[in-house]
């Protein structure tokens, strides 16, 4: 049984993740159930589990919201056809190292169909629900490998994870490699799961995963304390700045601002002026007005 997990989406592939691990949600709605069918087999999943991504893509976002994040497709048929040619070229012609579990994947479909637009993130065609909205999706497959072993999705994975490097002359691999969970060995805090930090007290590659600490607590930076803090220049961790608070980087500002000069200010909302995506908090600015797009208002 897995036990860790990624940060945020359900797309499992280690890739899609990096690319939109900082992208928003789309607008709040209310949820729908799902249109059930016959229940998913190994060799159709891939398919499906695109078409509700993309359904549920184009049921909460206009056209010209879809089109401000950089989806073209004219359609969501469209949508799930590119959708499903990247997941498939991604996870090696769409064979998984692992045991298909059906009734996983049939609640990933009903979780993928009913998850809130604030939760449907868009980069290009590359789509994805926040994972806590979908928690069955990583579980479609009891993956074969172990860690180290190479892999081309999450799904092949015993642990959660399979990661991608490249070398100095741009050869890639993969290899599982999961998130340590507390207790276990890291060298910095992107080594541990998603609520624990690196505690390194003396030798910086001999750390191990501990709790983020709470308001308070001595820290070395943001990432040793929970979520909602950051590192103050007290070296604790402390509540981060409202809009109007001073700053001098985004870590010192709350969610929804950013540090604007000095000083905290509210992501423009839509039809504010932008010049970057990360202006707006939609995560999207549009380049023929120079203004941020709306967010996807959902059903």
């Amino acid at each position: 049984m897995r036990t860790h997990r990624p940060v945020l989406l359900a797309t499992l592939l280690s890739a899609v993740v990096v690319a939109m691990s900082a992208v928003p949600g789309c607008g709040d709605d209310e949820t729908r159930a799902s249109s059930g069918g016959p229940a998913p087999t190994g060799s159709d999943f891939i398919s499906r589990y695109a078409k509700a991504l993309c359904d549920r893509t184009f049921t909460c976002c206009d056209a010209a919201t879809r089109a401000a994040r950089g989806l073209d497709a004219s359609s969501a048929d469209g949508c799930a056809s590119e959708l499903e040619a990247i997941l498939v070229a991604v996870s090696g012609g769409g064979q998984v190292n692992g045991t298909f579990v059906p009734e996983k994947a049939e609640a990933c479909l009903a979780e993928v169909d009913a998850a809130p637009c604030a939760e449907v993130q868009i980069v290009g065609v590359l789509l994805g629900v926040n994972q806590k909205f979908a928690p069955s999706c990583l579980d479609a497959w009891e993956g074969s490998a172990p860690e180290g072993g190479a892999c081309s999705t999450d799904w092949d994975c015993v642990r959660d994870r399979c990661v991608r490097t490249a070398d100095a002359s741009g050869q890639t691999a993969s290899a599982c490699k999961a998130r340590a969970a507390a207790g276990e060995p890291c060298s910095s805090s992107f080594d541990c799961d998603a609520a624990l930090r690196c505690d390194q007290p003396s030798q910086p590659d001999a750390g191990t995963c501990a709790p983020r600490l709470a308001m308070g607590g001595s820290c070395k930076g943001s990432l040793d304390c929970q979520e909602e803090l950051r590192c103050g220049q007290d070296g604790t961790c402390q509540a981060r700045e409202q809009a109007g608070g001073p700053c001098a980087s985004d870590d010192d500002c709350a969610a929804g601002t950013t540090c604007d000069g000095a000083a905290c200010a509210p992501l423009g909302a839509a039809g504010a002026p932008c010049s970057s995506d990360s202006d707006c908090a939609s995560s999207a600015c549009v380049d023929a007005t120079g203004t941020c797009a709306d967010v996807c208002k959902g059903s």
